[in-house]
């Protein structure tokens, strides 16, 4: 079969024949198989069954020259062909050329050519499956698309296997997956199907002698028109979820941590601030995390300032940061409530390996209304007795060293995920447009005509 493919056709079939309107030169070049050639000098339709060319129509005008000229050779899918006919046609709303090729051991196939990308196409020797509301064909599903359209020929020249003529009219109806069409025809009682494979931009182009065309994927792409950012989008979402289960490897090595230091401090009520200091602190790795917690579980309807410095004993380089252990409640109309946090945390990012102390300066506070009656009532209405003044509020403050910051981790997963969501927009809007659906124009003749 693969000798077969890429045989060339013998360098004698063309005949040279004299057309009976014109008297002009016609190159025949699939004798025995054409059934109707259309002269290229005055675009008389003649009958190639007939030795003589008998003439069927006539047609005095200027003919057009089609891009690719009749008699061009080349090969696309390992086979030589010869292009004999090219004829356009239109559905209403645009209009495409399509070539007739052949190859006397292959046969006819037709190469169309929408202006944009070329597909070769050949008739198809089976009917394909029916699936649900598409097509299956050698193990391949086919998406019904858009309906059924009225497709007129409006310029054809050179040689084909059926009589053809401008204003013939079938009814085409497509299957599409990215890659391929199925396109079936009918007229009257026949029926053909035939399947379209789209050529990678310039292949077509290098295998007739034609300039390459410029890629562009801009506009409505070909209903079958594989998309450009599928790779891409497969590449992103591959390399995306590669580097978030790395980001998950490193969070999860990373995530633990370990207590070095653990005080209790007695802070009194409403008095001026208390200063400690608490060490020594090591941080044996370079760029750790540390995280202290100030937790006083004793608040009620109180508030506790809290202050940190975290210094380093050699250089005396100090990283500061701030925190409010509090609590309150009370009652409303609706009822009971409470809120606050009575053992927030704080994190320093990435602490430079040392020896360091943690200054500590704590002030307690509560809030005293001057008008109640002792015992004093709290801010918020409660009936129930508050601590006396003078008394300490207990504050225990724990130092941590290790573990990751949700913060940055979420960042970073943020960051993973921009490239593959730009591709998969990009892609999900190309497949969009290209499966979006065509408005044709009516089927009826005074549609056409107008």
């Amino acid at each position: 079969m693969a000798d077969t493919l890429t045989k060339e056709r013998p360098s004698s079939t063309v005949q040279a024949l004299n057309c009976p309107n014109c008297g002009g030169t016609i190159a025949l070049r699939a004798a025995g198989n054409t059934v109707s050639i259309v002269c290229e000098h005055c675009g008389s339709t003649l009958d190639a069954t007939r030795p003589d060319l008998q003439l069927i129509a006539q047609a005095d005008v200027a003919m057009r020259r089609p891009e690719i000229a009749l008699g061009t050779r080349g090969t696309l899918a390992g086979v030589a062909w010869e292009v004999v006919g090219y004829q356009e046609r239109t559905d209403g709303e645009v209009a495409w050329g399509e070539y007739l090729l052949f190859n006397p051991y292959e046969g006819y196939a037709f190469l169309t050519d929408d202006g944009r990308r070329f597909s070769l196409g050949r008739l198809l020797a089976a009917m394909p499956d029916h699936s649900g509301a598409g097509l299956t064909l050698d193990g391949r599903e086919f998406k019904h698309f858009g309906t059924t359209y009225p497709v007129r020929v409006v310029f054809v020249v050179g040689e084909f296997y059926w009589r053809v003529a401008v204003g013939e009219t079938v009814n085409e109806t497509d299957f599409v997956r990215s890659g391929t069409m199925l396109a079936c025809e009918e007229s009257g009682r026949e029926r053909t199907w035939t399947a379209l494979e789209m050529q990678d931009w310039g292949v077509a182009e290098r295998a007739f002698g034609l300039e390459p065309r410029v890629k562009s994927y801009r506009g409505t792409p070909a209903p079958h028109e594989p998309s450009p950012y599928r790779k891409a989008m497969r590449d992103a979402l591959l390399i995306g979820a590669l580097a978030l289960a790395a980001c998950l490897v490193i969070a999860i090595g990373t995530g633990g941590s370990s207590r070095i230091l653990q005080r209790q401090l007695l802070i009194p009520q409403d008095g001026p601030p208390q200063t400690a200091v608490l060490g020594p602190i090591e941080i044996p790795s370079a760029r750790e995390r540390v995280r202290v917690r100030g937790a006083s579980f004793a608040l009620d309807n109180q508030w506790l300032d809290l202050d940190y410095s975290l210094v380093n004993r050699r250089t005396q380089q100090a990283y500061a940061a701030t925190a409010v252990a509090e609590t309150y409640r009370g009652r409303d109309s609706d009822g009971a409530w409470s809120e606050g946090d009575p053992s927030p945390d704080t994190g320093f990012a990435a602490i430079p390996r040392g020896t360091y102390d943690l200054v500590v300066e704590a002030k307690a506070n509560k809030w005293i209304d001057p008008a109640a009656p002792a015992p004093v009532t709290g801010i918020f209405g409660t009936a129930e007795p508050v601590a006396p003044l003078g008394d300490r509020v207990p504050v225990t403050v724990t130092v941590d060293r290790g573990g990751g910051f949700a913060g940055p981790f979420f960042l970073a997963l943020l960051a993973l995920l921009i490239w593959p969501l730009i591709a998969w927009g990009r892609h999900a809007s190309f497949e969009h447009r290209r499966m979006a659906p065509v408005m044709h124009a009516g089927s009826d003749d005074e549609d056409d005509d107008e």
